[in-house]
């Protein structure tokens, strides 16, 4: 007797496979900036300067973890050129709050998540800057 597959168990087998390949290829997944600004000028400017250095900390991570030598003067040029970044993030800064609390509610909900994906690129580069200039515990031992 032959076993018959409902369409049930199909679509969920479907459904599963289409939800894990995301998660399976997620880990060097680079992460979008938002498509819209928020038309508050300091954070539409904190969130570019924030996706530049990703740029910058993404390539040279994905050159790193493909194990293509990077030459040392590219090494120095993309140091000064975070180092450049990350001043100019800190002169933006303080402006941030100011201009949100003091935007139209839509811009200020807009500017918030535009800030929150500028947080997590800053966190990824922060992350991998430390690994790859501290090293971690690991390498120590």
């Amino acid at each position: 007797m032959k076993s018959v597959i409902k369409p049930q168990q199909n679509g969920a087998l479907i459904l599963s496979i289409i939800l894990l390949i995301p998660v399976l290829s997620w880990s060097q997944k680079r992460i979008k900036p938002p498509r819209r600004e928020s038309k508050v000028e300091s954070v539409d400017l904190f969130v570019n300067k924030s996706f530049d250095l990703y740029h910058k900390v993404f390539v040279y991570d994905s050159l790193v973890k493909q194990g293509v030598e990077v030459p040392v003067e590219i090494e120095d040029e993309l140091t000064e050129r975070a180092e450049r970044d990350i001043d100019s993030l800190w002169s933006i800064a303080p402006d941030i709050v100011d201009d949100i609390s003091y935007a139209p509610f839509m811009r200020q909900a807009k500017a918030t998540l535009n800030m929150n994906k500028a947080k997590k690129v800053l966190k990824f580069c922060a992350v991998t800057v430390k690994t790859y200039f501290v090293g971690t515990k690991e390498d120590e031992e």
